[in-house]
């Protein structure tokens, strides 16, 4: 403001800034001088109460490289298999969120290494 020239001054002071077309939130009887969430931040919140928080991370990357989710679409299928999950089939997995995907394979990695536990436990004793 203090580069400003004073005529330029005098028109901030006088500009009616409470009817702008850009306002920073959507809702007019919020403080202006505040900025609305992105969406991007909105999306994260809601994914995280949704999300393995490994599968935050995994969901960002399988829209930078597709091949990784066809990778894990076939990794669930196996273990889907394995398990007796007759619904979880490449078909269905294709249709599914990166969301869905994402947390299915977090679900078979912990119940796997879970597994895994039980029979090192099983064996030590």
């Amino acid at each position: 403001m203090r580069s400003l020239p004073a005529s330029e001054l005098k028109l901030l002071q006088s500009a009616d800034l409470s009817n702008s077309d850009a306002t920073a939130t959507p809702d007019a009887s919020a403080d202006p001088n505040v900025l609305a969430e992105p969406p991007e931040q909105l999306l994260y919140e809601n994914l995280k109460q949704k999300s393995h928080p490994k599968s935050l991370l995994n969901q960002l990357q399988f829209m930078i490289k597709p091949q990784l989710r066809q990778e894990w679409e076939t990794y669930i299928t196996q273990q889907a298999a394995i398990a007796g999950y007759k619904t979880l089939v490449p078909a269905n997995l294709e249709n599914a969120s990166n969301l869905a995907v994402a947390n299915l394979y977090w679900y078979f990695q912990v119940r796997d290494k879970s597994e895994e536990e039980t029979e090192k436990s099983i064996k030590n004793t």
